[in-house]
């Protein structure tokens, strides 16, 4: 049995060390102690701890092997004839992977070879460039770093490796700014090339990091393709489709079966964008005119589509606070994306800028109201301490943006200061208060 992905390694050794003093004050047995740790593998924290930080440290030592390697090469790099540096170069990469596949496929030591192939995935970046070099090769500067990717691609699914898979997503991603630049037709592509080549991966090894950094890196491509020829409004309309995925995604990972591990990072991050696309275009000089191509967002359609069906099927699920989540991301999303598509069709912007600054600004209140609304039902401090500072960057961001006396912005700055903290007190109380009233009712139950 494998404990809940949901809890947190910090929650488990909590929970290991009060144990033991439950077991003393008489709360619990020893049996139940003992089924408690075997449900949640207490005993193998100490283990994993210890795998963490080997793989840490292995992968840092490797790293600093190859830049060694590279360096020694490089310190005499005019003396040595070319046979001898092509010599040099393929044997230090070829090195690198047989040994780190050799100790990776043996049971003790597969942290040490998993960071030996990804060392040697550095090396291979660093040859590709040694060798144009060499032979004086003068083509596109992003043509490398694609073939970096592709490599990178190969040997993380023949690893099974995450850290691989994040380093193929980093150079992937820096060959298509420089490609989309002079092929942008072509480009379009690229979100979809990089979900078929790392989302299967992080569902395989159940990995948040690559899983929510893939999503994260197809719609930022998609942003930098609907915002390159200097459109805000299809910028504002991609991020928040995209956004709004990520979260319907994270939430429909949280109420099923489905890789609930992915659930927090993903939804996290949905959340983050909708709010920063909210945040950036309250600003009404945002709202110029510029040119509006439906084709460089069909991305965000896709995205805003996705979240619609992905919204569906969550919500026959969800209930309390998610529902409320549920629905305000929903509304939130819709009303940037619609005001979005609206400017778009809209002859002067500069006539309906009012109307576009005043929704996005509502869309963001609403944001900031749900998150802080989700603090104080599910009494999560978090929660409601980032709606709260998000509601008060909102209001003195507004302060800021307009022109008014020193003496307003004092007075507002003064207000937002005195809202916070009788905020915090006010939200402090109410915990206490819910507390008391929970013990209150253990007891009455106990009686």
């Amino acid at each position: 049995m494998t404990p809940n992905p949901n809890l947190s390694t910090k929650f488990r050794a909590a929970l290991r060390n009060e144990l033991p003093i439950w077991i003393q004050k008489g709360i619990i047995s020893q049996q139940t102690a003992e089924q408690l740790s075997n449900t949640y593998q207490l005993d193998n924290l100490r283990h994993e701890s210890t795998r963490l930080l080997s793989a840490v440290i292995f992968t840092i030592g490797g790293v600093l092997l190859g830049g060694g390697v590279i360096s020694l090469v490089a310190a005499n790099w005019e003396a040595i004839p070319t046979p001898i540096k092509l010599a040099l170069l393929f044997l230090a990469l070829i090195s690198f992977y047989a040994v780190g596949f050799r100790l990776w496929q043996t049971h003790n030591w597969r942290r040490l070879g998993h960071a030996l192939i990804f060392c040697g995935c550095l090396v291979f970046g660093a040859n590709i460039g040694l060798v144009a070099q060499i032979f004086h090769i003068s083509s596109n500067w992003y043509g490398g770093f694609g073939a970096w990717a592709l490599g990178c691609v190969v040997m993380a699914w023949a690893v099974r490796s995450w850290i691989i898979g994040v380093l193929a997503l980093g150079t992937s991603f820096v060959w298509f700014i420089g490609f989309q630049s002079d092929h942008e037709q072509s480009a379009s592509f690229y979100p979809l090339i990089l979900a078929i080549a790392l989302f299967p991966l992080a569902w395989i090894i159940r990995s948040r990091v690559l899983y929510a950094g893939t999503l994260v890196g197809a719609i930022t491509a998609a942003c930098v393709l609907a915002g390159y020829h200097g459109s805000g409004r299809q910028l504002l309309f991609t991020m928040a489709a995209g956004g709004m995925f990520m979260w319907a995604l994270g939430e429909l990972h949280r109420s099923s079966e489905w890789r609930p591990e992915f659930a927090k990072i993903t939804a996290g991050f949905g959340l983050g964008l909708l709010a920063v696309a909210a945040y950036i275009w309250s600003f009404h000089f945002l709202w110029y005119p510029s040119a509006f191509a439906a084709m460089r967002s069909l991305w965000a359609f896709l995205f805003f589509a996705l979240s619609i069906a992905v919204s569906l099927v969550a919500w026959r699920r969800v209930e309390g606070s998610q529902l409320l989540l549920t629905a305000g991301g929903l509304l939130v999303g819709g009303i940037l994306c619609v005001s979005s598509l609206l400017a778009g069709a809209t002859a002067n912007v500069m006539d309906g800028e009012f109307f576009f600054t005043a929704t996005t600004n509502l869309a963001a209140l609403i944001l900031a109201a749900v998150i802080i609304g989700v603090g104080l039902i599910d009494e999560r401090r978090l929660a409601f301490w980032l709606g709260s500072l998000y509601l008060v960057l909102l209001i003195l961001s507004r302060f800021l943006e307009y022109e008014t006396s020193l003496l307003v912005k004092s007075a507002a700055f003064l207000a937002c200061g005195v809202a916070v903290i009788v905020a915090g007190i006010t939200y402090e109380k109410y915990l206490r208060r819910n507390a008391g009233t929970n013990e209150g009712s253990k007891g009455e139950a106990a009686v």
